[in-house]
């Protein structure tokens, strides 16, 4: 009976996780842990050689309904990364996100995050009621192929010279001093 018992809660829980909104939230925070041990870090290996060349033909809309276009942003180093709050490891990483926002973002670093969520209040809600500050736009006509990911998160970094210095599929910690050096160095700012 015991064993019955135990087997009962095990798939009670999967079900939670599996069938309801909680059981994301829950999956991202358990997942947030991973990424507080370290063992997902973000890529910075930069393709300096043959690094394939950003696409700047991105029209956005803030969750606040405010146009933008990322050739706006066209010579700067630029953190884009895609997500949506039904993905748990999205959830997981959000918290190192703003927290490298809070470090670079007022170092000429543009950081451009992108609900793919179907409607744009529920990424609203999700930002506010977590208190994040960094920009979140949603695409406003097509995506290019360049940035149409299968993977979510994904995280991209394009240099200021217009090329892609590196592509993160899946989670990762992106406040970590290696990422931010590794940031500063494309955009060419003194590493404090």
């Amino acid at each position: 009976m015991r064993t019955l018992l135990e087997w009962g809660a095990i798939l009670l829980f999967l079900a939670f996780i599996r069938f309801t909104d909680q059981g994301t939230v829950v999956l991202g925070w358990m997942q947030q842990g991973i990424l507080a041990t370290g063992l997902f870090q973000a890529d910075t290996v930069w393709a300096e050689e043959e690094a394939e060349t950003a696409s700047y033909d991105m029209a956005l809309r803030s969750l606040d309904g405010e146009p933008a276009h990322m050739e706006s942003f066209r010579g700067r180093t630029i953190f884009l990364n895609l997500w949506a709050t039904w993905c748990a490891p999205c959830l997981a990483e959000m918290p190192y996100i703003q927290k490298l926002y809070e470090d670079v973002g007022d170092e000429g670093i543009v950081f451009i995050t992108i609900s793919t969520d179907e409607e744009a209040d529920v990424g609203r809600q999700y930002i506010e009621a977590k208190g994040y500050t960094f920009p979140v736009y949603r695409v406003d006509g097509p995506m290019p192929a360049l940035y149409r990911s299968p993977t979510l998160p994904t995280t991209w970094v394009i240099s200021p010279e217009g090329k892609l210095a590196t592509v993160h599929a899946g989670m990762a910690n992106y406040n970590t001093r290696g990422f931010k050096r590794f940031l500063r160095s494309l955009a060419k700012i003194e590493t404090p």
